[in-house]
């Protein structure tokens, strides 16, 4: 947006950087799986299919509603939504230490 994109256009280019990054992290975790006779034993390649379609049916889904939904708001909620989630974490960091 720092840039002169609107709202929808800056949102839709935040998810597509999303999409290399993790394709490689993917690639990565299953290329280190197959290199690992042991671990690629116990792997179910079914379930990993399986959760591969399911997480980018969703993925579409909620980008999709997260597009519409910015065409018509601000992201001021998503903010203070970040700033609450922040602090939440600092105080939970300091309970667990």
């Amino acid at each position: 947006m720092a840039l002169g994109l609107n709202r929808p256009a800056a949102t839709a280019f935040s998810f597509l950087l999303g999409i290399p990054t993790l394709f490689a992290a993917s690639g990565y975790e299953i290329y280190r799986e197959l290199t690992h006779p042991a671990a690629a034993a116990t792997t179910s390649w079914g379930m990993v299919a399986l959760g591969t379609v399911v997480s980018t049916l969703v993925a579409f889904a909620v980008v999709r509603w997260i597009l519409r939904w910015v065409q018509t708001h601000t992201f001021v909620p998503f903010g203070w939504y970040r700033i609450a989630l922040g602090l939440f974490m600092l105080l939970l960091g300091d309970r667990l230490r």
